[in-house]
């Protein structure tokens, strides 16, 4: 801390008199950053300001409060910090007993998370479909890819899937990171980290997480590069030991330096953070669910993502509009029936297929979820479901209502007629009803009769 910088030698006197104060209370970290925060005052106003706040009367510091410091977060707080040196020395009109008065000053703070609330601070679909195409290509040319450009890669997915902090990220060793094969001999990476920003140290409890299936061949590489060389170890500060034996300052600039050169634009990993939290309270996790993912201690500090939530609907539809499938399903929407062409360029898990009863059934039409997510039996439940979107061509329906018909032949002859508590039986009449009234109506879309 430099006071020649200061030209006025009564200032400059009682600068030093309040640092001196401060070192005999406070570590040294807090006392330079006050020391700083006297500069940006002293820049904001000037060096007499302080000798008119040491001979201003207390009642008119309600005033200079709240046009000068009220909403200045910044220098607030060292504000009174000097004003109560003031009371502690005595010094001007103040005194020990107005130590309360000082105290009862107000702030007025921003709400937090205000940029997660905005969506300042939230990437848009745009950039992180950018990023995953990224991710996903240099799965494709992780040999082809320096060490620099490698690591960078693993920073980067850290940051996107997990929402890690750049803290959480230097603290993981080797030996936190998993790699083995599965029954299919498909490799799998599992790691360790550690919760951060914790009062207490017993609170940084360690939690494990999955890598994507797909990113896991960037991380295996890695891997593989990291424990047969030395690479990557740019400074004293790293150890040997950890799996990114790099300076913090370099994770927090590789992954800004990454982002600018994949979106165009700079972001840091608080806001991949915020990002993956929104992401998973968008796709309906709860205020638990996210508190553990983010290793918050109280649920209420992930309220803000919720309250974000709302705004974010537009974002999510744009998302489910840039996708094919569901650009598609959007144009179906209109007309509730989906034509063949259209069927056939969605992903085969939205295409329904199945062998009901022994009957072979493809073709009839998408699932507005995917079979994959489906609890009912796909083909035979598929005309009464919400989510069902038949094709165009009635004669496919028609086809399938004559097969089905020979099934429930089957059943009613072979219980001679019985068949009121057969479910089997009343779910098969269910589906043909349902098929009729498709038919019927695609014939009169059709201006058929």
């Amino acid at each position: 801390m430099d006071f020649s910088v200061v030209s006025d030698a009564d200032v400059k006197l009682l600068w030093k008199h309040f640092v001196a104060s401060l070192l005999r209370e406070r570590s040294p970290f807090s006392v330079h950053d006050t020391y700083y925060a006297l500069l940006r005052i002293r820049s904001l106003h000037s060096e007499n300001w302080f000798l008119d706040a040491l001979v201003q009367p207390t009642h008119s510091w309600i005033d200079e409060w709240d046009v000068n410091w009220r909403t200045d977060l910044s220098n607030a707080v060292y504000v009174k910090s000097f004003l109560n040196f003031l009371c502690d020395f005595s010094l001007g009109p103040f005194e020990a007993e107005y130590k309360d008065f000082v105290r009862s000053l107000p702030f007025k703070y921003q709400k937090g998370y205000r940029g997660v609330v905005t969506g300042s601070s939230v990437l848009p679909v745009s950039e992180e479909q950018q990023i995953i195409q990224f991710l996903d290509n240099a799965v494709q040319n992780c040999l082809e890819l320096s060490d620099e450009e490698l690591l960078k890669v693993c920073l980067l997915s850290l940051a996107y899937q997990h929402g890690l902090r750049a803290i959480q990220i230097t603290r993981m060793n080797l030996r936190d990171f998993t790699l083995l094969n599965d029954a299919e001999g498909n490799q799998l990476a599992y790691f360790t980290a550690y919760q951060a920003k914790k009062r207490n140290l017993t609170d940084q409890r360690e939690f494990k997480r999955k890598i994507k299936r797909e990113w896991v061949p960037i991380f295996a590489e890695y891997l593989k590069r990291r424990t047969k060389a030395k690479v990557w170890k740019q400074s004293n500060k790293a150890e040997e030991s950890k799996l990114f034996p790099v300076d913090r300052s370099l994770i927090i600039a590789s992954i800004a330096d990454t982002t600018m050169f994949v979106t165009g634009k700079r972001r840091s990993a608080t806001s991949l953070r915020h990002t993956a939290a929104q992401r998973i309270v968008d796709a309906g996790a709860s205020s638990e669910e996210v508190a553990e993912f983010l290793g918050h201690s109280h649920t209420k500090t992930s309220l803000s993502y919720f309250e974000a939530s709302l705004t974010q609907a537009a974002k999510l539809n744009q998302a489910l509009a840039i996708s094919p499938i569901y650009s598609a399903l959007a144009d179906i929407g209109k007309t509730k029936s989906i034509d063949k062409e259209q069927l056939i360029e969605m992903e085969p898990d939205y295409q329904i297929g199945g062998v009901p009863h022994g009957i072979p059934i493809s073709g009839i039409g998408a699932c507005g979820i995917g079979q994959s997510l489906c609890a009912k039996h796909p083909a035979l439940s598929c005309y009464t479901c919400p989510k069902f979107l038949p094709i165009s061509d009635s004669s496919v329906h028609t086809s399938v209502l004559e097969d089905l018909r020979k099934v429930v032949r089957f059943f009613f002859d072979q219980s001679q007629g019985d068949n009121s508590q057969s479910s089997a039986f009343v779910q098969l009449r269910a589906t043909l009803e349902a098929i009729k009234r498709t038919v019927n109506g695609l014939l009169k879309e059709g201006g058929g009769d």
